[in-house]
């Protein structure tokens, strides 16, 4: 009987896992599947496109099916449930075996009544919302910690900015962030925070940072409430909704504090704390690890993962990669674009209390950069470019 690797998950984390273990394995007696509820794959980060009214939506994703050329087979189905115990995964199509499953479920977003650039479907209403505005405050509020792709929220306020002086009406908007962090990107250090402030300021953006985890306590249609009792009036608001893992994995044996959670991350092993032929990455497993929820950060502790699997099943090893959690990050801001490296490696082990990072100069090749990433994705995990 062939072993089987089932991929929980056709996002980033799932396809990287996917096409890379295939790879090493080739020529091997290896199944391997994956699970996903959609038909289509998405480049979360040109959502912020869709809602500005650059991207399609069928122009920002690539059908899953596309798997099949590589010899993975791809499962259209709900995960209804984990049984790790018994090595089984519940789905709409059926229960499904494994021998090593990697859960890559991501997070989910709850609902909240007002649009938000965190998915696709909500970034068409952030896209009508967006282009209607003619004048007033525009409210970018992040609910709570943790969310995905923590600079994004900054990202929409600079991209508005920059949309509406461009449709001449910038003095008749006014953008204010509300966010959980005291300072924006104080999670990067003090000499980002301060230097992402002075931005925010020069662009006439309105920054009213909470201190806390939650940083909206009551939202209604024109109003929010912050947990000190702040209320901030608003004519439109874009709202960064609370995140959570899937029930499948918040209700399984493989979470802790509601999300999956890793073994001992710091050593770089991201097998479940409880079964060894088990394995949490991405979304899911980042608040347990600590990490920011991207999948730039992922790409770094892969070679772990694959190198793992493949000795697993293989019985050959790959050596032991060095543990790096790393991640960069391109914003475009409108006019130009910005990036950034950051090393959290001694963040996750406790040995500093930020990550180390540098930041680009803001340039015209940062911005193009982020246009080309979003091509060469689809390339490179599918091998199509929609």
């Amino acid at each position: 009987m062939p072993r089987r690797i089932l991929v929980l998950g056709g996002g980033t984390g799932g396809l990287m896992a996917a096409r890379e273990l295939r790879e090493h394995l080739r020529g091997s007696d290896v199944e391997i599947t994956v699970v996903d509820y959609k038909d289509r794959t998405e480049f979360r980060p040109s959502y912020l496109y869709v809602a500005f009214g650059y991207r399609k939506p069928e122009e920002v994703s690539a059908p899953l099916s596309a798997l099949e050329k590589f010899g993975i087979r791809f499962v259209r189905a709900h995960v209804t449930s984990i049984d790790p115990a018994n090595r089984t995964v519940g789905t709409t199509a059926g229960d499904l075996g494994y021998d090593v499953l990697v859960v890559s479920l991501g997070a989910e977003t709850v609902d909240v009544g007002h649009p938000h650039t965190w998915e696709l479907g909500p970034s068409l209403k952030a896209a009508e919302v967006l282009s209607q505005f003619r004048g007033g405050r525009l409210v970018i509020g992040v609910h709570s910690m943790p969310y995905r792709c923590p600079p994004a929220p900054i990202e929409l306020a600079m991209l508005a900015h920059f949309h509406y002086l461009t449709r001449g009406i910038r003095d008749r908007v006014n953008i204010t962030v509300v966010h959980p962090m005291k300072r924006p990107f104080e999670n990067f250090g003090p000499v980002a925070a301060r230097w992402m402030a002075n931005m925010l300021r020069e662009m006439g953006i309105e920054y009213i940072g909470v201190g806390q985890q939650t940083a909206i306590k009551a939202l209604g249609r024109n109003e929010l409430e912050t947990p000190s009792g702040e209320r901030v009036k608003f004519d439109a608001a874009l709202v960064v909704p609370p995140h959570r893992a899937p029930g499948p994995v918040a209700n399984s044996d493989l979470a802790k504090n509601g999300w999956a959670a890793p073994r001992v991350p710091a050593n770089g092993d991201f097998r479940s704390e409880k079964y060894d032929d088990v394995y949490v990455i991405g979304d899911v497993a980042a608040p347990n690890v600590p990490v920011g929820m991207a999948g730039t950060i992922l790409h770094s502790y892969m070679p772990w993962v694959v190198s793992n699997i493949v000795a697993d099943l293989a019985g050959v090893s790959m050596g032991r990669p060095p543990f790096r959690v790393v991640g960069t990050c391109a914003m475009d801001v409108g006019g130009f674009g910005m990036a950034a490296a950051c090393d959290f490696t001694p963040f996750v082990k406790k040995a500093k209390p930020y990550p180390d990072c540098m930041f680009l100069p803001p340039s015209q090749a940062a911005r193009m950069f982020k246009e080309m990433f979003e091509k060469m994705y689809f390339n490179w995990l599918l091998g199509v470019v929609p």
